[in-house]
């Protein structure tokens, strides 16, 4: 209860009590061996996919057994080997302008003494962002329908109660149950039986919801290797998997692109939004470093993707003390000589990413925001981790990298802001992440167009003084 509660707080008192490294056995689950030591994170990180296996990791969300985080050995070789072209170098810089276009809609709704709630809003532009450019979906009724069910099926599965549930009864079996129930969802839809009185129940209304988004992630897989013209031209993500092909020249499964389809969903939409959502929370408690940060972002208007180091440097410094995943797991397969220490097969090493990045060997004031220290210095893989490390590091690292500073240098270009005073943010388990709470809003001071100087009001100024007021 305590971790779920304050996993931060819980994880300090640990390595405070007991050391580093220190085990930990959450309820029905192997022990975990935790770490935030870097010599043996980069032992863990060095291991053969041969000592580990990712089959049976401990994640409650029901992305799909063929997720890549879920396969392993050559399988996992290959898939990943697959999806690495669209996510990296050249593509990734043809989804600029759509990030920008997201964003500058979403700000383009704001009105001067208006209260944002940050996460909500990082949400909205994350998920705009998956389908314009992994989907391929923009604008219309079926975009307006996958919204809804995407939203439905993920603020249904992504909450505290999912957390608490695979502690009562695994993460893996939460998993299998919210996996069956879309797969029995799907095949009911698709012999045209009504679900009756099982709708009113929630885990029912979820998994009617990815249901009908694994239908239509389908339908546009297939769409794409029909070989119309219009598909042929897509350069979306989905397209590219679609068409994708192994060494041997066999397509990537359909299940299996739906899937991975579905875990980039996650990975670019929940995770992404959520170190936006701390990043700007951060940047906020700082001032100085805001100003800097936006004085940046306008100066570098052309080519925001990679003109904004600073921006850049504050959004690791804010995955630094405020990691959105606690740790990386690997599921020992043999025994292990760790460091000083005899582990047994079946252990979970439980490399910590938030006891990493608060070392103060490593990192000076570790509880200090100070964004500077990533322009003085490269930290190894073994300090820094947030995407993970090694052969497992997270594959779309890439893309919710450029898309964290092209999102941010708009908005903070756009708009001036300021936090909701007396506010008490912290963080909490938000289903496999953890989110700062919903205490996190921002009042909206001045609102700029693209290329013009001062504010422009988007409201009368007596409604900007009753939004201000109700702030």
């Amino acid at each position: 209860m305590r971790f779920g509660r304050d996993p931060h707080t819980f994880l300090e008192d640990c390595v405070r009590d007991h050391g580093d490294p220190f085990t930990l056995r959450l309820p029905g689950e192997p022990l975990r061996l935790v770490t935030g030591d870097p010599a043996l994170i980069k032992q863990v990180f060095a291991l053969s996919p041969d000592d580990y296996e990712q089959r049976t990791a401990s994640f409650p969300l029901n992305i799909g057994e063929r997720s890549l985080l879920f396969l392993d050995g050559e399988e996992h070789r290959r898939d990943r080997h697959v999806m690495m072209p669209p996510l990296h170098g050249e593509r990734l810089r043809g989804y600029v302008a759509s990030m920008r276009e997201v964003t500058a809609q979403a700000v383009s709704r704001f009105t001067v003494g208006s209260v944002q709630p940050l996460h909500a809003l990082f949400q909205e532009i994350t998920l705009d962002v998956i389908l314009h450019c992994v989907f391929g979906v923009s604008g219309g009724g079926t975009a307006k329908r996958l919204r809804r069910a995407l939203l439905g099926w993920m603020n249904g599965t992504l909450t505290p109660l999912t957390f608490f549930a695979s502690m009562i009864f695994t993460p893996t079996r939460v998993r299998h149950f919210l996996d069956e129930a879309a797969h029995d969802s799907l095949q009911r839809a698709a012999g045209g039986r009504d679900p009756g009185w099982t709708r009113i129940l929630p885990w029912q209304r979820w998994a009617d919801d990815k249901a009908y988004v694994l239908a239509l992630l389908r339908d546009e897989v297939l769409r794409c290797r029909g070989g119309n013209g219009l598909s042929a031209a897509r350069t979306d993500v989905l397209a590219l998997l679609a068409r994708a092909r192994y060494e041997d020249g066999e397509l990537m499964p359909l299940d299996d692109v739906v899937d991975e389809l579905v875990t980039l969903l996650v990975g670019g939409h929940e995770t992404t939004a959520n170190t936006l959502a701390w990043t700007l929370y951060h940047l906020l408690a700082h001032p100085a470093a805001l100003e800097r940060a936006r004085e940046e972002s306008r100066a570098g208007a052309a080519a925001r993707a990679e003109g904004v180091p600073f921006l850049d440097a504050a959004i690791k410094e804010s995955m630094r003390l405020t990691p959105i995943a606690p740790a990386v797991s690997r599921n020992l397969r043999r025994p292990l000589r760790l460091g000083a220490y005899d582990v047994p097969a079946g252990t979970i090493l439980w490399p910590c990413v938030y006891l990493a990045h608060r070392r103060p060997e490593v990192w000076p004031e570790p509880s200090r925001f100070r964004p500077e220290r990533f322009l003085e210095r490269t930290p190894a893989p073994s300090e820094f981790l947030p995407f993970g490390g090694g052969r497992r590091a997270c594959i779309g690292m890439a893309f919710a990298s450029m898309e964290m500073r092209v999102v941010l240098a708009e908005l903070l270009a756009r708009v001036q802001l300021r936090l909701v005073p007396g506010a008490r943010v912290r963080p909490e388990f938000r289903g496999i992440t953890i989110a700062p709470s919903n205490d996190l809003r921002a009042i909206v001071d001045g609102v700029e167009d693209e290329g013009r100087g001062g504010g422009r009001k988007r409201k009368g100024a007596k409604g900007a003084k009753n939004a201000a007021l109700s702030a």
